[in-house]
């Protein structure tokens, strides 16, 4: 009960901080008008007393406990729908000017509202589905009542706790669903006093902890809205997988949520004919908490990949079907792990027999005749062969091939090799060997690290400065021109400038140069 109740409390704040976006850009103004007359019977010393009641809360202190997280996770809400839709909108580089709100679907009353303010749910829903009925083809209320009664049903898109449908210069449309739960509040014990900082510092310890014990694969996403049709790269049933990985207390749940509320949504859509056929449609359905975020970004023509996640919500698997799903995911997964190793069907099935609650060592060992260790010597008959120093590891004989490569009549379009053999470097090295000619290194990469490691490259490791005072190294990335509010931004290090300049002033410089 509490940690549903405080969780309403979070999807409220999250929706009102949606709409004080919309407010503060002049977005869905018709959406943010229709809603500021629920929001205007909410009164939270009203809510607070049930809230008090729920918990249990005898004496003040616990009390004042009850209300201080009340009000903080209101607040994080907000802070939540706020920032996140302002980034999601920001990433779809739509102009704010060219974008209507076509549909904005959300509840502040009944449940969210801890019952203090009532509305009938088919009323409610009715006065949305007509406001929706203003941006589209008129709805008449034979047709809204037909669409009450067959979509106000378990996984069906009247249930969305959000659920938002943008239209950018009439071609293209973009579904929004987000299911919100709270999962850092269990119980009346989770209720720290928030007024005792190493209270809240343990708490935070906790929380931290459950983030690191993750694995890098909770930070996989699936999008597609920019790519092909990626439908084939995938299962024809992805329904497994997804059961497979269902927990109530995950945001994998609560993404298989969102994505049913989007499938359903989008087959109202179509059904209704309220999409142009030869519109750009993207869907986003999103799993959000209060510990992390999970999100699939799908294309029209890949909208199957939702499907799954609107027949497991909808039927909801028991734990049974869970349980298979789970052994048929396990047995494909060591399947292809057996295939990854010598001996690979031997070690997979030690592993597996492990017994539970038990330590146990498991060795496997094997040996790979054609490996060469990049720090180990090569092999004398190849350093005969391509007359090299046999005294010469493999990086550095590596380094002295591209060497001689770069200084013949031949052209060279491309370098291949494995990750961490050199290529870089050598060619830094040689970049650096040859200043006096002069040049221009052209560097892309997706990360932006690595970016920042070409230009560590070119300076002295004694001084930690450029190795020559004729370097001019330019540097940009996302993450730079976001933090410049969208303008062209450019990093630079020189040893030769070190004021700040505009686009103006960088001409004039390089026609200096020049």
């Amino acid at each position: 009960m509490l940690s549903e109740d405080q969780g309403r409390i979070f999807e409220v704040g999250f929706n009102i901080g949606i709409l004080a976006y919309f407010q503060q850009n002049q977005l869905g103004q018709n959406w943010v008008d229709f809603y500021r007359v629920d929001l205007e019977q909410l009164k939270f010393r009203k809510i607070l007393k049930p809230l008090i009641a729920r918990a249990n809360a005898i004496s003040q202190l616990d009390q004042d406990i009850v209300t201080n997280w009340s009000e903080f996770l209101l607040l994080r809400g907000f802070l939540g729908g706020l920032n996140f839709m302002g980034e999601y909108l920001k990433s779809t580089r739509w102009k704010l000017d060219n974008l209507e709100v076509l549909y904005y679907q959300c509840s502040f009353s009944d449940e969210n509202s801890i019952n203090t303010y009532h509305k009938d749910e088919r009323t409610s829903l009715n006065q949305t589905l007509n406001r929706f009925s203003d941006n589209i083809n008129k709805l008449t209320e034979d047709e809204i009542e037909i669409i009450l009664n067959r979509y106000l049903k378990k996984g069906e898109f009247l249930k969305a706790d959000t659920l938002i449908l943008f239209c950018y210069n009439k071609r293209e449309y973009r579904i929004f669903a987000l299911d919100t739960s709270l999962f850092s509040l269990k119980s009346e014990q989770d209720l720290t006093n928030l007024e005792f900082v190493g209270l809240i510092k343990s708490k935070l310890i906790r929380e931290l902890n459950y983030l690191r014990s993750k694995s890098v694969f909770s930070q996989l996403r699936i999008d597609t809205g920019e790519g092909n049709d990626l439908a084939g790269l995938f299962p024809s049933d992805l329904k497994d997988y997804f059961t497979a990985f269902k927990y109530t207390d995950k945001e994998s749940a609560k993404l298989i949520q969102a994505g049913g509320y989007a499938y359903s949504f989008w087959k109202f859509l179509e059904e209704k004919e309220i999409l142009p056929q030869e519109a750009k449609l993207v869907i986003s359905a999103v799993g959000y908490s209060d510990r992390g975020i999970s999100t699939i970004t799908v294309k029209r023509e890949n909208i199957n990949l939702l499907a799954p996640c609107y027949e497991i919500y909808k039927h909801d698997s028991s734990i049974k079907e869970i349980h298979i799903a789970r052994q048929k995911v396990l047995e494909l997964i060591k399947r292809q792990a057996e295939r990854s190793f010598k001996g690979g069907k031997q070690f997979i099935n030690d592993l597996s027999n492990i017994p539970i609650n038990q330590t146990t060592v498991i060795t496997h060992q094997e040996q790979l005749d054609d490996f060469c260790n990049t720090v180990g010597k090569i092999p004398l008959n190849l350093a005969a062969q391509l007359q090299l120093n046999p005294d010469l590891d493999l990086r550095n004989a590596h380094n002295e091939l591209i060497q001689r490569a770069l200084l013949s009549d031949d052209l060279y379009v491309f370098l291949t090799g494995n990750p961490g053999i050199g290529k870089t470097t050598a060619i830094a090295d040689f970049l650096k060997a040859h200043k006096d000619e002069g040049f221009l290194f052209f560097y892309v990469s997706p990360r932006k690290q690595v970016n920042l490691d070409i230009i560590e490259k070119f300076t002295n490791p004694d001084t930690n400065e450029l190795c020559d005072p004729r370097l001019f190294c330019l540097n940009t990335n996302s993450n730079i021109i976001a933090d410049n509010g969208g303008k062209t931004t450019v990093q630079y290090s020189s040893l030769q400038i070190q004021d700040e300049f505009y686009k103006k002033l960088l001409i004039l410089f390089h026609q200096k140069i020049i």
